[in-house]
């Protein structure tokens, strides 16, 4: 068996969900250092009190400077009797191998580590290999990616390249490579009202019923049509809380959430703009509490970024499309130091009861990174 599928199976084995990602991070700190890597568990205090472990290891001097990027934290497996195998066994069937995060993204990083393995084996090379795998970018997103980058950028480290191992893939390994992502703007509506009696509605300001025209008014009308790389932007209803267990009172207040995925037409700060006046418009008095979690992006598609196309090419057989679907991902931390992609492993069955990756995308996936490794190193 492949040291990317053992890898990916000692990986798994590791229940890392909950910001437990420690054990699974000191486990991986001593395999790089046994490949030569200087190797560190870097600890933020996040918010709540609690920390944050996430690895930072490097390898060689100089330029190029390539750069891999991923997370050790998974979400969790939830009922673990629906299950074919158990959540953190790293078992397989012969085609398949399952477990909570083998897709998103221990299997990413099982087969980057491989790849950089053999590559090692091969000889000397000039320039220098950076990971930087984050424990936070499941929930919070402050203490990781992001923290990790300032952090070895004041110690005067420049990346050329970066690739994100996120899942990329919708159903086929080498369909698709990430060259940017939808940014994401969180709202919380806040509808302010007069309580009263519902047999007297006229003696009340319902915002119940200002909240629900307001929505629907705003979800009618598309942000956009989208564009050449991007998809149209989407508006997500996400949850419509009252918390009134009368049901002869109209209360004085009503909630919602709306998430927005938004494509390189907009920021969020434009968004923010829009969402306000359109409440100024509305009948009824709105409160907006909004929340950037990343803008949209759009990486260069030359230099390193045909390299890897080129690799993927060669092992799968497919020309990959140039992707800016799905969600966000840390890669909107990385773009800001340094050009980025993200290829990884099939997204089809990632934070799902059952999720797996098979074997032999495994062993595909670390050949393409190693194909990667030699000619960004022979080409650059």
């Amino acid at each position: 068996m492949s040291d990317a599928i053992n890898l990916c199976k000692k990986l798994v084995q590791f229940q890392s969900d909950n910001n437990n990602n420690r054990e699974a991070l000191l486990y991986l700190q001593a395999y790089l250092q046994e490949l030569g890597f200087e190797a560190e568990i870097i600890s933020f205090s996040a918010k709540n009190g609690q920390k944050v472990d996430n690895l930072w290891a490097k390898i060689g001097q100089g330029e190029p400077h390539l750069l891999f990027n991923g997370h050790m934290d998974v979400v969790p497996a939830g009922d673990l009797s629906l299950w074919n195998f158990p959540p953190y066994a790293g078992e397989d069937d012969g085609e398949y191998l399952y477990g909570r995060g083998i897709s998103d993204m221990k299997g990413g990083i099982a087969c980057f580590v491989a790849a950089v393995k053999e590559f090692l084996q091969q000889g000397s090379f000039k320039g220098a290999i950076s990971l930087l795998i984050s424990g936070d970018e499941e929930e919070t997103i402050v203490d990781g990616t992001e923290r990790l980058l300032e952090y070895t950028a004041a110690k005067g480290e420049k990346y050329d390249f970066a690739i994100v191992g996120e899942p990329s893939n919708p159903h086929k390994l080498g369909e698709a490579l990430k060259i940017g992502r939808r940014g994401d703007v969180f709202f919380k509506i806040i509808s302010k009202g007069v309580a009263g009696h519902t047999a007297y509605p006229q003696l009340a300001v319902n915002p119940v019923s200002n909240l629900v025209n307001f929505l629907h008014n705003l979800l009618a009308k598309p942000l956009d049509k989208g564009n050449a790389f991007f998809e149209p932007s989407t508006m997500a209803l996400t949850t419509i809380d009252v918390k009134n267990p009368a049901s002869n009172v109209i209360p004085s207040e009503a909630v919602a959430g709306l998430d927005v995925r938004f494509n390189s037409e907009h920021s969020g700060t434009s968004l923010i703009e829009k969402l306000r006046q359109e409440a100024a418009r509305a009948e009824g008095e709105f409160v907006i509490e909004p929340k950037i979690f990343g803008e949209s992006f759009l990486s260069a598609k030359g230099g390193a970024c045909e390299i890897l196309v080129e690799a993927i090419r060669e092992v799968c057989g497919l020309t990959p499309e140039y992707s800016t679907g799905g969600g966000t991902s840390d890669a909107r931390f990385v773009k800001n130091y340094c050009q980025v992609v993200e290829f990884g492993l099939i997204s089809e069955s990632i934070h799902k009861t059952n999720e797996r990756a098979k074997l032999q995308d495994i062993e595909a996936l670390q050949k393409i990174y190693t194909l990667f490794l030699q000619n960004y190193f022979a080409k650059i």
